[in-house]
């Protein structure tokens, strides 16, 4: 565990030259959990190979998995019903069965163990509920035991089963509960459940423990962390010091608080975050491990409470490195953006369709119409997601390309 914590608790990466005894770049700009249970060093140790000509390409280091694009939730600042209503009338192959599911993830291990990537980071996450994907606990140990998978999972929990719990504290790396709102009143606000069973917040809080207890059962105490995030809200001032003692108090490890990604109705989106909420976020980020938790993630500025993502065009990168490090797997879509409106465009966005045969993804990510494809993107792009990951390779690689001999080179994390 202490080694993960770390992983996740870095506040900034080093390029050194042990030669010169010197450090030649610094950024802080960095957001550990994109990357997790990988870091930072693993992507630019491949970025060194390709300068160094030991790579004509980049290896997938990561893959996020959309495969069930409906949900039991309906949350105010849900981003992705547009797009997963979208998905449901134009995506052949939706929600892949199992035996192809498992194809195209031994293809992807496959193809980038060849270019020298071990283990590929995968993560479960929306559009939809991973929870309600049918067979959810054997694609889970077929990515670990079969394709060495370091697995991310994100969900609500509010529809695991017992046996995708048990897959989750044995195979997983990282477990990541979302919570819509951090009281009763909230969660059931902002979550909208239309049904009449719903799942409430002390719902939410039972599963943690029992995840924190199945943890232990297995022996994963040292392995598995245990996360939860939930959103900056004016609504719930005065209850995020409570909700992170009664974390810690669980043996939750990571609390994550992040920005709100669209207005909701009536709001405006410069809101400024209030004083006391400011206050009381900055009081968490000093004491969480007083409150028993092991690592916190603020934003970088708490100055706004919605996210702006505006890809100005002086900042923009020359490429976006995330298309090729992190593409996205929608049903059997292989798309190289995450981003809701570049879901819904194919012809500019998805590399195509993959089906589990033979040197499919080699010849699909590298192939003419997909070169094509990423030479558009970052300039046909208003907004990112990525935009710090991808300004950040971008200078590493600009860094190492300036290097007079890259074996004096190495990457820390501090």
């Amino acid at each position: 565990m202490k080694k993960n914590i770390e992983l996740l608790n870095a506040k900034s990466f080093i390029i050194y030259d042990k030669k010169r005894k010197k450090t030649i770049f610094e950024t802080n700009k960095i957001y550990p959990q994109h990357f997790f249970p990988h870091s930072i060093i693993d992507y630019a140790e491949m970025l060194k190979k390709m300068v160094k000509d030991e790579n004509q390409y980049l290896p997938i280091m990561s893959i996020s998995s959309k495969d069930f694009p409906y949900c039991d939730f309906d949350c105010k600042d849900c981003l992705a019903k547009i797009s997963r209503e979208w998905a449901t009338k134009n995506i052949s192959c939706i929600v892949p069965n199992i035996e192809l599911y498992k194809k195209i993830l031994y293809k992807v291990s496959e193809y980038s163990k060849m270019l020298g990537c071990s283990s590929v980071r995968f993560e479960f996450c929306g559009e939809g509920n991973p929870d309600m994907y049918p067979n959810r606990d054997e694609i889970i140990k077929y990515a670990k035991e079969k394709c060495n998978m370091g697995i991310v999972y994100i969900s609500t929990g509010s529809q695991l089963d017992y046996k995708t719990k048990i897959a989750l504290a044995k195979y997983i790396s990282y477990i990541r509960i979302s919570f819509p709102g951090i009281d009763n009143l909230g969660y059931d606000y902002y979550s909208n459940q239309k049904g009449k069973i719903k799942f409430k917040y002390n719902d939410a809080i039972e599963l943690l423990k029992e995840l924190v207890l199945l943890r232990k059962k297995y022996n994963r105490e040292n392995d598995l962390i245990i996360g939860v995030r939930t959103c900056i809200r004016d609504s719930n001032a005065g209850k995020y010091i409570n909700f992170a003692k009664q974390l810690g108090k669980i043996g939750i490890d990571s609390l994550q608080i992040v920005k709100l990604l669209t207005p909701e109705k009536n709001k405006i989106k410069d809101s400024v975050i209030n004083k006391n909420l400011k206050k009381e976020l900055l009081i968490i980020n000093k004491k969480y491990k007083r409150y028993g938790l092991k690592h916190v993630q603020l934003p970088l500025k708490l100055d706004r409470v919605y996210d702006d993502r505006e890809l100005k065009n002086e900042i923009k990168p020359s490429k976006c490195y995330n298309s090729i490090f992190s593409p996205i797997l929608y049903g059997t879509n292989l798309i190289t953006c995450t981003h809701w409106d570049k879901i819904t465009d194919i012809k500019n966005f998805h590399y195509g369709e993959l089906k589990g045969n033979e040197d499919e993804i080699s010849k699909l990510m590298n192939c003419s119409r997909s070169l094509k494809i990423r030479s558009k993107i970052p300039k046909a792009c208003d907004d990112c997601c990525s935009i710090n990951d991808n300004l950040m390779f971008e200078e590493i690689k600009s860094k190492l390309s300036l290097c007079n001999d890259l074996n004096d080179i190495e990457f820390k994390l501090k």
